[in-house]
């Protein structure tokens, strides 16, 4: 829309003086490079545009929860894997649902836990800001490496998992594995550079299809169960037998004997994977529509409501129908997930093409699960970059008005985990819920110290909530230590496509998140130098009086003279530097110069070995060494042509030129560029 100018002649303003709203507007994307990113990653946005990201409800829901919601599709299978290693498929069934209870009891604690934190910090950052200001500056940060840890972790394992999916569907994938890790990663950090909300309309449709199947399954499962219906009466049957087997104390004693008190509480840790996510949605709320706060509460209530529900669902009928062993070697051409041989039995011959929308809506939505990351990831490390704890690049704003560099980050880390690894889903989860309960832990202990300090109306509810939440991921936090730090010495049979892949156990992350913290504190600390060296109060005025300036030449054409001219206005000692690589056409060279210029001198600096970069350092430390009031200024003639593919035609020295000067102090270097026509 045109707006009218003030006339500048009765304020005063000059041209340089004026504000940015009297300039041009900016510079389309003209360039085939330019076009082309407009073409993937959409139209710049301009920061008055930051509505533009925000997300109702209905569109947030599966955009940061869906690595909650995505877990049911494997924490149930880690719990009984577990157990199944260390009993008779009767022992370990009599302990899954206990466990997935007291699971599904932990969640409620911690889903009210962050309710709070996201009325408390409506800014989102979840554990960091929390721990920050109740519990000081280190513990913060080893909040923020943990969850940093846990949102690599969360892409790539609910990438590797959605691909295992696939593979129970179409086994004959199975050697592509990795490559379709890759592309999901890929596709993923795509989407999301493209902007939040156009990420939530893309997952929007298999992440409710996903909800929908899982419910649908459950209450498919519960009826065959309740009616007896004949396709289920052998699982049915089967079921019932554990069920009766385990009636008595005495059975339910020699059960703890047989898994052992270990395995229960390595099978508890690893089904505590249900749990991460949780804290996405306090992370990012301020990406929610307002009133973001009770918006993203909202959201927060949704998801515990329809985990726990779908947790509980998919272990009671895993008991019920006796599900086997069948998930424990994805290399096996039989192999086939708990999710898969529940809804394989639940649905009946009839209505069996709801498996494979149980498989791919799986698939898709642990696919999907790691968008939750793209999008707490970024945020939290743009606020830790903020606070001069990692490189100030990760708090810039791209053009979408999403953090880019950090969504770049995450995926080249997830990338490398799926490489070490080899998209092992059971490798890769040997790994988890360390990290993310460690964070639980220290945000609300931090709510706790927040509460007894402020004590506003109604904090005795309000502490009393936190304060069962830092008892109970404590707690979970120290069982899951315990129960995984032995695992690097475990080497498991299962998972292993061919050959044994070791657990790498917690200890790997127990001495990453130490190794982060002092890499954040290390670079604070060179924030802080670099802000004390550059303050204006050190500042020691020294004008050099003397400006050489050397211009390098490599012929004589109509760049070299421009470059020359604009030698000429910056000082009246310039020098021309002809570097001779092939001193059978020096003759020739002085023959151009003389015939062309005559004010300025040529001087010849010989390259027997054809280094440019040598000689020319030589001949910068002899002109140094002329006047101690000097600055040396390189001028590099640059061709610049209108096509891209051009500049692959022609010799680039300057970078090379450019970079070898870096570090030389009192040396500036300039690029004259000169443009081609055609």
């Amino acid at each position: 829309m045109p707006t009218s100018v003030p006339n500048n002649s009765t304020n005063g303003k000059s041209l340089q003086q004026a504000e940015a709203t009297f300039l041009p507007p900016p510079h389309k994307y003209d360039s085939a490079l330019g076009r082309l990113r407009h073409l993937l990653f959409g139209r710049a946005l301009p920061t008055s545009g930051g509505g533009h990201g925000k997300l109702p409800v209905f569109l947030a829901l599966p955009i940061f929860s869906s690595d909650t919601l995505s877990s049911n599709a494997y924490a149930t299978e880690a719990i009984l894997g577990v157990l199944l290693l260390t009993a008779a498929t009767t022992s370990a069934l009599h302990f899954l649902i206990p466990i997935a209870i007291g699971i599904s009891l932990l969640m409620a604690t911690v889903v009210a836990s962050y309710r709070q934190i996201i009325y408390a910090y409506p800014d989102g950052g979840g554990a960091y800001p929390v721990t920050r200001d109740s519990l000081g500056v280190v513990p913060a940060l080893v909040a923020a490496a943990s969850l940093m840890v846990d949102y690599v972790l969360t892409v790539a394992t609910s990438v590797a998992s959605g691909v295992a999916a696939i593979i129970t569907a179409a086994p004959s994938l199975q050697p592509h594995l990795v490559m379709m890790c890759y592309v999901g990663i890929l596709f993923i950090m795509f989407l999301n550079l493209r902007g939040v909300k156009e990420a939530g309309w893309t997952f929007a449709g298999p992440a409710y299809l996903f909800i929908a199947s899982i419910l649908a399954t459950i209450v498919a499962g519960l009826f065959g169960m309740a009616f007896h219906t004949a396709h289920m009466s052998a699982a049915v049957a089967q079921g019932t037998e554990y069920q009766q087997h385990a009636v008595s104390m005495n059975a339910a004693i020699h059960g703890v004997q047989a898994v052992g008190l270990y395995a229960l509480l390595r099978a508890f840790s690893m089904g505590c994977t249900a749990l991460t996510g949780v804290e996405a949605i306090s992370n990012t709320t301020p990406l929610f529509a307002e009133p973001h706060a009770s918006n993203a509460a909202k959201t927060t209530m949704i998801m515990g409501v329809l985990a726990v529900i779908m947790f509980l669902g998919l272990s009671y009928l895993t008991v019920k129908f006796g599900i086997n062993g069948q998930f424990l070697d994805q290399s096996k051409s039989n192999y086939q997930s708990v999710v898969g041989q529940v809804a394989n039995t639940a649905w009946p011959p009839a209505l069996h093409w709801m498996f494979y929308v149980v498989q791919y809506s799986t698939a898709a939505i642990l696919i999907i699960a790691a968008n939750a990351a793209f999008a707490g990831f970024p945020q939290l490390t743009s606020m830790l970059a903020k606070d001069n704890f990692l490189p100030r690049q990760l708090a810039n704003i791209g053009d979408r008005l999403s953090y880019a560099n950090g969504i770049v980050l995450l995926c080249i880390a997830a990338c490398a985990l799926i490489w070490v690894f080899h998209g092992i889903v059971d490798a890769l989860l040997s790994l988890y819920a360390i990290g993310v309960f460690t964070s639980f832990t220290l945000a609300q202990i931090g709510m706790v110290r927040r509460w007894w300090r402020q004590r506003n109306p109604g904090w005795q509810v309000s502490l009393a909530v936190n304060a069962l939440g830092a008892l109970a991921t404590g707690a979970v936090t120290i069982i899951i230590g315990v129960s995984k730090f032995a695992d690097g010495d475990i080497i498991s049979p299962y998972f292993h496509f061919g050959k044994y892949e070791p657990h790498y156990g917690a200890w790997l992350v127990i001495v990453l998140v130490p190794v982060m913290v002092i890499m954040f504190l290390r670079i604070h600390r060179h924030y802080g130098e670099l802000t004390q060296e550059l303050a204006l109060e050190r500042l020691e005025v020294v004008i050099p009086r003397h400006n050489t300036v050397l211009v390098l030449v490599s012929r004589v054409h109509r760049g070299i003279v421009e470059a020359l001219n604009y030698a000429r206005l910056t000082s009246d000692d310039v020098r021309a530097v002809y570097i001779e690589t092939d001193p059978g056409k020096t003759a020739a060279m002085k023959e151009s110069w003389n015939a062309h210029v005559s004010d300025i001198p040529l001087v010849i600096m010989e390259s027997p070995y054809r280094s440019l970069v040598g000689p020319l350092l030589r001949y910068i430390d002899a002109v140094q060494k002329e006047r101690s009031d000097d600055v040396v200024t390189v001028i590099l003639p640059e061709l610049v042509s209108r096509k891209l593919w051009h500049t692959l035609l022609h010799n680039q020295a300057g970078p090379l030129l450019k970079l070898a000067l870096l570090n030389r102090r009192d040396v500036i270097v300039t690029n004259v560029r000169y443009f081609l026509e055609h």
